[in-house]
């Protein structure tokens, strides 16, 4: 009996997270976003549609099958939900997600960069990686390990000013978030 019940509540979550990955692996691609995006931004009507239909269906399954897990498949979606968007899309838990996984995607690319910039004389050696982005719009990943990335552009030493001012972190409008060690996601508009 006990399995039982663990199943009509487990089963609803793994499909929860599965519906997470989905959305976390789309967001990964790069240009994934902006599909989504052209969807809610053209369609907003049809993706709302669209988005209550298919939570709708799955609690329902769900809820034809035991109601503990309708319950529990509502419970999931609301948790998806949360880590897509809060507190903000963009400092969200589906984003933290993304940003490792460029992390393990452009870590080596990022070494490799930094030891030709090492080896160049440039100091101090800042890596970055284009990742996405189209006319004034780019995001990426970069490699710092003074942090100075993380400065007000008039806090940073004028050594680093002059080596990343020399990449896309030169810009006005750049935002920065730390990933993890010494990389961090950027993303300028």
């Amino acid at each position: 009996m006990a399995r039982r019940d663990l199943r009509r509540t487990v089963g609803p979550f793994l499909v929860s997270l599965l519906l997470l990955g989905v959305c976390v692996a789309v967001l990964a691609i790069p240009g994934g976003w902006l599909v989504g995006t052209f969807i809610i931004v053209e369609y907003p009507k049809v993706a709302a549609a669209a988005g209550l239909l298919l939570a709708a269906g799955l609690v329902a399954h769900f809820w034809r099958r035991h109601p503990v897990s309708g319950v529990a498949m509502a419970g999931g979606l609301i948790l998806v939900g949360v880590a897509l968007n809060a507190p903000s899309p963009a400092e969200s838990l589906s984003r933290t997600m993304v940003d490792l996984i460029y992390v393990v995607r452009y870590r080596s690319a990022l070494q490799i960069q930094m030891h030709d910039l090492s080896t160049s004389g440039e100091s101090p050696a800042v890596a970055v990686i284009d990742i996405d982005g189209f006319g004034s719009m780019a995001n990426g990943i970069a490699y710092d390990p003074t942090g100075e990335i993380l400065l007000p552009p008039g806090k940073r030493s004028a050594a680093w000013t002059a080596t990343g001012g020399q990449t896309e972190l030169g810009v006005d409008g750049l935002e920065v978030r730390h990933i993890v060690g010494n990389y961090y996601s950027w993303f300028h508009y």
